[in-house]
C-alpha cells in the first residue's frame, strides 16, 4: 500500500524509510552503465523509481520500467573541467530495439539524457553494437526532440549504413558544424519508410554550455 502524508507526520524518517522499503525503492551502486531487461541490472530487486549510481562516472539512473524488467534512464551527466576556464560536458544515449521498439516515428529512447538549453554540441560518435535492420529501405535520423532540430545530429540515412561500428555525426569539432540546443530536450531518432526489426547503439556527445 502506498504511503500517505499522515503516515509520517513531521517528516518521520522511519515512516519514510518503511514506505521506501515496501516499494523496493533504494539507491544502488554499479560499476558501469546499468543494463535493461529481465536479466538486467538489479532485476527483481529495484522497484520503479529506484536509483543506480555508476561508481565509475558518477552518472545516476532511475528505473522507469518495472522491478521484474527494469529500464534504466539516465538522470545526470556530470561535467568535468576547470571551473575557471569553463566546463566540458558529456552526454550518452542508448537505443535498444528490444526496449524502445522501431516503429516509423520519432522515438525517445528510454535511456536518453536531456541536453540543456543552449548547450553547444562540439562532436561525438555513434557506437553501433548491433547492426540495425528493417523490413525495407528504412531511413534513420538523429537529433534533438521532435521539432526543427530533429535531424540536427545525423541527417536521415539508409538503414544499410547503420552497421556495427562507428558512425559519424554532423558536429565534427569545427565551428561550422557545431549544433546549439534550442531547448532542453532529449536525444531522439526518427525512423521513416519502414519499421526497424533489430539494432542497438550508443550516442556519445561532447558539449559546452552556451548562453
Amino acid at each position: 500500500m502506498a504511503a500517505s502524508p499522515t503516515q509520517f507526520p513531521r517528516l518521520n524518517i522511519w515512516g519514510m524509510m518503511k514506505s521506501l522499503i515496501e516499494q523496493n525503492l533504494g539507491i544502488f551502486t554499479f560499476a558501469g552503465v546499468p543494463t535493461n531487461g529481465a536479466a538486467g541490472t538489479y532485476a527483481g530487486y529495484a522497484g520503479i523509481g529506484a536509483i543506480v549510481i555508476n561508481t565509475l562516472t558518477g552518472n545516476s539512473y532511475v528505473n522507469v520500467g518495472t522491478m521484474a524488467v527494469p529500464v534504466w534512464r539516465a538522470t545526470s551527466t556530470p561535467t568535468v573541467g576547470n571551473g575557471g576556464l569553463g566546463l566540458l560536458g558529456n552526454a550518452k544515449m542508448t537505443y535498444d530495439f528490444a526496449v524502445d521498439g522501431g516503429a516509423v516515428s520519432v522515438i525517445t529512447p528510454s535511456n536518453s539524457p536531456t541536453i540543456p538549453l543552449g548547450a553547444i554540441i562540439l562532436g561525438g560518435t555513434i557506437d553501433i553494437t548491433t547492426t540495425l535492420t528493417s523490413g525495407g529501405a528504412a531511413t534513420i535520423a538523429l537529433g534533438l526532440g521532435s521539432g526543427a532540430q530533429v535531424a540536427s545530429l545525423k541527417a536521415a540515412t539508409a538503414v544499410a549504413t547503420w552497421a556495427a561500428g562507428q558512425l559519424t555525426l554532423i558536429p565534427i569539432f569545427t565551428a561550422a558544424t557545431y549544433v546549439k540546443a534550442a531547448a532542453a530536450t532529449p536525444l531522439t531518432l526518427s525512423i521513416a519508410a519502414f519499421a526497424l526489426t533489430a539494432g542497438k547503439f550508443d550516442v556519445n556527445l561532447v558539449y559546452v554550455q552556451g548562453n
